[in-house]
Order: structure tokens, then sequence, then C-alpha cells
């Protein structure tokens, strides 16, 4: 038997009042509480224009704590309203599923609880990028990873596929807190290292940041890798790699296939 009380994750996207979906402003109208996270105090007000019976989970920031701690005092909030019986809406800036460790977590405790508990996609920062920079991630196939977690990790890296890192400004901070470490400058020296085995130092790359108010322009900033550890990073910063070139085809395949790199080419310039 399905509990009392509900949840619905929904995302307000990156463009206030204008990115969010027809069903998850209605959620938000409709909920007995909402619970979100956005950027700005613009963007709070819109929220509050929607539901005047909001709280905000910034409060459980705090300089010097652990993000995971934080999130999962989110977690708890939202959790909470739900069996006490509340119709909740959890609104988060972008896509709700992306970065947003509390919204998965909430669903999970919920659903496995008797809750009803579902997520709404959103506008994505990502969606955003590709759309900013006119990059199709279909043309050369693409990378996305948190860029802590492309340092840490053995991972198999392709420089022929477009590469986004995300949260560039914390790199290697393994702490979870919101300010960068000292391990920051270290990370974006050793990054810069790796980077310098697959690309010249001459390779273009783009520092991204979305614009969340319509009067104001995207940040997108060309940088050679030689330059990326003087570049000013703030939280919200992605690093776009574009690819080196075209792989080499593999004639092997082709071979086997009856196709001549001559087909190959024509394909190429009909998706282009």
């Amino acid at each position: 038997m399905t509990k009392k009380g509900s949840l619905v994750v929904v995302g307000t996207g990156i463009l206030i009042g204008g990115d969010i979906s027809v069903r998850a402003k209605a959620q938000i109208s409709q909920a007995d509480i909402v619970f979100f996270t956005v950027p700005d105090d613009i963007s709070k007000q819109w929220i509050n224009s929607l539901n005047p019976n909001t709280i905000d989970l910034a409060e459980h920031y705090a300089d010097g704590k652990s993000r995971l701690v934080t999130y999962n005092n989110m977690t708890e909030s939202i959790v909470d309203a739900v069996k006490g019986g509340k119709n909740v809406c959890a609104a988060f800036y972008g896509h709700p599923g992306v970065f947003v460790y509390a919204s998965h977590q909430a669903i999970k405790i919920l659903r496995s609880s008797g809750y009803n508990a579902h997520m709404e996609p959103g506008i994505s920062a990502e969606d955003c990028l590709f759309a900013d920079l006119n990059i199709d991630p279909a043309a050369s196939g693409c990378m996305s990873i948190e860029a802590t977690q492309f340092l840490f990790y053995q991972r198999s890296f392709d420089p022929y596929a477009l590469t986004i890192l995300w949260q560039i400004g914390l790199i290697g901070d393994h702490s979870l807190k919101l300010s960068q470490t000292n391990q920051y400058q270290l990370g974006m020296e050793l990054l810069k290292e790796v980077l310098l085995q697959y690309f010249p130092e001459e390779h273009q790359i783009i520092i991204y940041e979305a614009a969340t108010i319509s009067i104001f322009s995207p940040r997108i900033e060309y940088v050679p890798i030689k330059n990326i550890n003087n570049v000013v990073l703030t939280a919200i910063s992605t690093l776009v790699i574009p690819p080196l070139q075209n792989p080499e085809l593999n004639q092997d395949i082709l071979n086997r296939l009856g196709i001549s790199k001559t087909d190959i080419k024509e394909v190429l310039s009909d998706k282009n």
C-alpha cells in the first residue's frame, strides 16, 4: 500500500523562469511545500511567486563543511517532510538528476519505504553548452566527467572525442568543501601535464559558464592548454576540450563490410 506523502523532483533549468517545463512549473505550484536550491535571489523570488511555502536548502551549506554532509542534510529534510504526510516538490537548478546527490538519495529512500517519488527532467548546463558553443556531441563522441574524477581514476582517454570536465574550479579537491583548497593549483598543474600527453600545447580549449539570466551572456573563453593554470575559474566553470582531429579509420573493418574510405567521407559530409 502506498503511504501518504509524495515527492516529485524537478529542474528549474538554467535561465530562471525560461527553461522550466510546464509539468515542472505545475508541480512547484501545486505542492504542499517546496524545497529548492537555485543560484541567485532572482531565482528564489521567482519560485516564491509560484508557491509561498518554500524552504531554501542552501541553509545547510557552511564554510568548511563537507559537501557530502550538506547533501545528506538536504536529503533528510526532504524525506522527513514526505514522511510527515506532505506532497513535496524539490526544485534544483538545471537538471535535477545531474550533479544532484540529494535528489537521487531522497527518491531511493522514499521508494524503498513505500512512498511515491519520481523525477521530472530539466535543461542542464550541458544542454546550454552544446547550444552556446554550437557543438554536436554526436559528431565526434563525447566524454563528460567531473574534473577531479578525471584525474583520480585510470580511464581510457580518447583525444579524438569531445571532452567535458565539470567543476574544473575545484579540481584536485578530495575534501568535498565549497572553497578552493590548496590542492587546486596542483590539480591544475597535473591536468595540464596529462593533457599535454595527448595534445600540443597550443591546442585551444574552452572555459564555459552558462548564463543564468537572459540579459547576460555565457562565459566562453578560449585558451591554449599551455596557459590553463593561469585562468581564473569559479565553482561553475566547465572545461571543454575539442577533439584533436578525426581518428584513423579501421581499414580491416571497412574491408570486411565492403566499405571504402570514399563512402565514409561522403557520409560524414552529409552529416555536416
